[in-house]
């Protein structure tokens, strides 16, 4: 039986060794994301398919302040609600997107694509179901090498999206696929659990503020298990995460399995552009804000040196060593953040 989610996500997290010095990589460039939402066929899907993906749009604009000019909706029907800036989820406009987007982004920035939907996987490739013809893996990754983003970031939640790895990965690309193949065909739930890991209430384990992409994978990854073994279904969907460039997913990056690195260093939210809302502190506050500091980084240090020194411990002493140390960081992050955010 799968243990509770808060505890293997807990584990998971400070095994991962997320640290300051690691989302200090992530702190140049603007983010630009596209959301693809495709057909459903069937008016529960097609229900679905539009909460997903405007849920996606409004989270990403609204609690990771993305600029409405660098986020761009597309859906099977842009009619369900006029004041969305939505664009009908046409091959012919996703690519317009694109070269919209050639013209933006920068060799500093990220670029978040978001494909939510029905997929197929034949012996043609694999696809994004959409009205018209599909988006293929082929076409996305000609879409992705015409632009200039520092790092590209693809989060496939549809069924059969395993094979968008092999076509997509590359360096400083991180790949995220609902499904381990093409044949896992049934009708996705990874897209709603992504859209709850999204906000930084359900997955900022180390309240540092900001949801890294590694943190909303295992979230979505361990909520996707937990929703199955509830429903007592034997699951049809395994999320991958490649973020290497081999063309391999793993389903515990930075766990037990390759991949996860850059990952970790990605997040949605800006800490630069987030840093000019910070207020002005006291004398007083600021000197309490630097021993924070300090013994943030203590503690993150003493994370990454416990897990090599793991094999001296007990099971119980070593998971009790991570639970103190993650209690720790999340309160010591938590008042950094009450003295420096308005």
């Amino acid at each position: 039986m799968i243990k509770t989610i808060s505890c293997i996500f807990a584990i998971l997290l400070i095994q991962l060794s997320i640290s300051t010095n690691a989302l200090a990589q992530d702190t140049e460039g603007n983010r630009y994301a596209l959301i693809v939402g495709g057909i459903g066929g069937e008016e529960k899907y097609e229900d679905l398919h539009w909460t997903w993906s405007s849920g996606t749009y409004n989270v990403l604009r609204e609690e990771h302040r993305i600029p409405d000019d660098h986020l761009y909706l597309l859906v099977s029907n842009p009619a369900v609600d006029p004041a969305l800036p939505a664009r009908k989820s046409t091959l012919t406009m996703v690519e317009q997107v694109f070269d919209e987007l050639k013209q933006k982004v920068t060799a500093s920035d990220i670029l978040f694509v978001i494909l939510i939907g029905h997929g197929s996987a034949t012996g043609s490739g694999a696809r994004l179901n959409i009205p018209g013809p599909d988006l293929s893996s082929t076409r996305l990754s000609e879409l992705m090498d015409s632009i200039s983003a520092g790092r590209i970031v693809v989060v496939n939640g549809s069924s059969s999206s395993g094979p968008f790895i092999d076509a997509l990965s590359g360096q400083d690309r991180v790949i995220i696929t609902a499904t381990k193949s093409g044949g896992e065909r049934i009708a996705t739930v990874f897209p709603e659990h992504f859209l709850a890991a999204l906000s930084v209430e359900n997955s900022d384990l180390d309240k540092d503020g900001f949801v890294s992409l590694l943190e909303a994978f295992t979230y979505s990854r361990l909520k996707t298990e937990e929703w199955y073994e509830d429903q007592g279904r034997l699951a049809t969907e395994h999320p991958m995460l490649d973020d290497n460039g081999d063309q391999k997913g793993s389903r515990d990056p930075g766990g037990e399995d390759i991949d996860g690195a850059l990952a970790r260093t990605i997040t949605f939210g800006n800490p630069t552009a987030s840093a000019t809302l910070k207020r002005a502190l006291s004398p007083e506050d600021s000197a309490r804000v630097a021993s924070l500091e300090l013994q943030s980084r203590d503690l993150q240090n003493t994370i990454d040196s416990l897990k090599p020194n793991s094999e001296s411990l007990t099971d119980e002493e070593y998971n009790a060593r991570l639970e103190d140390l993650l209690i720790g960081l999340a309160r010591v992050n938590r008042e950094i953040r009450t003295l420096t955010l308005p």
